[in-house]
C-alpha cells in the first residue's frame, strides 16, 4: 500500500501533538456593508437595507445582535482588525478612525438621502427629458431633424441620399451640496433620528432645488421660444383656461408644423397649471358631464382624460420667481419628444 515503517511512525507522531484552539475571525463575514445594514436596521430601515444589500447581508447584521450604536463600533474595529480598547469612550474614538464605521455611516446616510430625493414630488419629471453631462464646461445639445420627405423606391432602385438639419441649444450642469455629519456624541447618546431626519430633509432639499431651477428656466422664457411667432403661445381674455381655451390648446399642439410644413405629429400630454387653477383643471379633465349656458347639449365631457395633469406651485410663486402668474397654464409633449 505505499505505507513503510517510517511513514507510519510520522503520521503517528503528528497526530498524537496537541492541538491548539480553533480560531475563529469574525472579520471574515463581518465588513462595511454588513456594519452599513445594521446601522440602516438601527434607523429603522431594514427594507432599505435588504433592498440594496441584498437579504444574506441583511440577515448577518441581524446576526450581529447590535442593540446600540457602540457595538456597533466594536463590530466596525472587528471587521478591520483592530483592536478593541477597554474604555467606551476610547472605543468609540477608535471606530471612528476605522475604514467601516465612517464608510458605512455615509453610505446609509445616502441610501435614506436617496429615498427621500426620489420620493420628493417633481412635476417637471412628466415633461423635461434628462441629459448627461461628462464634465462643468457649457455643452451643446443637438435635436437633428430630417429635412426631406421619404421617397419611392422603383423595384431594384436605389435608396436617395437625405439630409439632416441641426437645432442645437446650450446646457451645463454644477455642484450643489449641503454636509451632514455625525460625532461621538450622537454615539454615545445612542440616536441616530438626528442623522435620519437630516438625511431625508438634505434629500427633499436636494430635489426641490433641482426642481427650483427646471422652473427659473422655464420662467425666464430665454430666447423667447415661447412667442407667437413660434406658434406656441397665446395671451388675452380668451386664453383663461376654460373648455374652449383648452381644446385650442389641444388643437395648436396636433397642428403644428416644421419649417417646410410638414406635420409633426406632436400631441398634449400634460397639463401643467399653478394651485390657482388645480379645481378649474380637475373639473376640466375629471367631470363626466359639463354644463354649458342655457343647458345647451351636448352635456358630456369632451375633455375628460385628455391629458395628464400636474399643479406646480412656482409657477406663481411671485417671491421666489420671475415670470409668475396665478392664470397661465402650459400643454406639453411626452418626454420622448425633448419638450
Amino acid at each position: 500500500d505505499g505505507w513503510s515503517r517510517e511513514r507510519t511512525e510520522l503520521e503517528v507522531l503528528r497526530a498524537s501533538r496537541p492541538q491548539g484552539p480553533a480560531i475563529h475571525s469574525r472579520a471574515y463575514q463581518v465588513g462595511s456593508q454588513v456594519i452599513e445594514a445594521a446601522i440602516l436596521a438601527h434607523m429603522g430601515c431594514e427594507a432599505l437595507a435588504e433592498k440594496h444589500l441584498g437579504a444574506q447581508t441583511a440577515q448577518m447584521a441581524h446576526d450581529l445582535r447590535a442593540t446600540s450604536l457602540v457595538d456597533l463600533c466594536r463590530a466596525s474595529l472587528e471587521a478591520d482588525g483592530k483592536d478593541v480598547p477597554h474604555g467606551r469612550e476610547a472605543m468609540i474614538r477608535a471606530a471612528l478612525s476605522t475604514y467601516s464605521l465612517p464608510v458605512a455611516l455615509g453610505n446609509a446616510a445616502n441610501k435614506v438621502l436617496f429615498e427621500a430625493y426620489d420620493e420628493t414630488p417633481a412635476t417637471w419629471r412628466a415633461f423635461a427629458h434628462v441629459r448627461s453631462a461628462r464634465d462643468f464646461k457649457e455643452h451643446t445639445g443637438v435635436r437633428p431633424s430630417d429635412t426631406g420627405e421619404l421617397s419611392e423606391v422603383p423595384p431594384g432602385g436605389e435608396l436617395k441620399h437625405g439630409s439632416i438639419e441641426e437645432a442645437t441649444y446650450k446646457y451645463s450642469v454644477d455642484t450643489f451640496g449641503k454636509m451632514l455629519s455625525i460625532d461621538r456624541r450622537d454615539i454615545i447618546n445612542d440616536d441616530l433620528s438626528l442623522f435620519d431626519d437630516t438625511a431625508r430633509s438634505l434629500g427633499r432639499a436636494a430635489m426641490r432645488s433641482l426642481s427650483d431651477l427646471v422652473y427659473k428656466v422655464l420662467l425666464a422664457n430665454a430666447g423667447g421660444f415661447f412667442s407667437a411667432a413660434n406658434g406656441n403661445y397665446d395671451e388675452g381674455a380668451t386664453t383663461a383656461l376654460s373648455s374652449t381655451s383648452l381644446g385650442t390648446g389641444l388643437a395648436r399642439m396636433m397642428a403644428q408644423r416644421d419649417d417646410e410644413n410638414r406635420d409633426l405629429d406632436i400631441r398634449a400630454r400634460t397639463l401643467l397649471v399653478p394651485p390657482e387653477l388645480q379645481q378649474t383643471a380637475k373639473e376640466l379633465l375629471q367631470s363626466d358631464f359639463i354644463q354649458r349656458a342655457n343647458n345647451d347639449l351636448p352635456t358630456g365631457n369632451a375633455l375628460k382624460n385628455a391629458v395628464a395633469l400636474e399643479v406646480e406651485p412656482r409657477l406663481s410663486n411671485a417671491q421666489r420667481f420671475t415670470g409668475t402668474s396665478d392664470k397661465a397654464w402650459y400643454l406639453f409633449a411626452s418626454r420622448q419628444d425633448a419638450a
